[in-house]
């Protein structure tokens, strides 16, 4: 099966691209009627300031700060929001969505990724669900349905 975006063969059944991410048609189709049950469809980060920062919907989706010279770029990019400062590092945690809900695994951090004021341990994915604090160093939001 052909991915629409990057045009890269993966294999038959393949809901996701397997190279960029993007959800492949003859999936996208099949999956309508699973959508409303999804729970982590539709989600967005919302900081105390009010801005919100849309979660991609794919199944692994990187968050940290941009660094150009390093070459890394986030899916997520917390730059804007006092990355820097606040101590998000490049490549920060990890947020996977499935079928049933989200995780989000902390890729060992050196300032450590929150959920709700509990620190989570490095690789080990925690469940998050919307109306959660999660936090990356000091910069915290509230996951919220879109």
């Amino acid at each position: 099966m052909k991915c629409t975006e990057c045009n890269m063969e993966n294999i038959e059944g393949a809901i996701f691209c397997e190279e960029c991410g993007a959800k492949l048609e003859a999936a996208a189709a099949s999956d309508k009627s699973m959508a409303s049950d999804n729970e982590g469809a539709g989600l967005v980060l919302a900081s105390p300031s009010g801005s919100k920062l849309e979660i991609p919907a794919k199944s692994e989706v990187v968050v940290g700060r941009e660094d150009p010279f390093s070459e890394v770029f986030p899916d997520l990019d917390l730059t804007d929001f006092g990355g820097a400062d606040g101590g998000v590092s490049r490549k920060h945690a990890v947020i996977h969505r499935t079928d049933t809900g989200c995780t989000i695994e902390d890729m060992g951090s050196t300032n450590g990724t929150y959920v709700n004021k509990k620190r989570i341990q490095p690789h080990a994915p925690q469940e998050i669900k919307p109306g959660d604090e999660v936090r990356f160093g000091k910069v915290a939001f509230s996951l919220q349905a879109a």
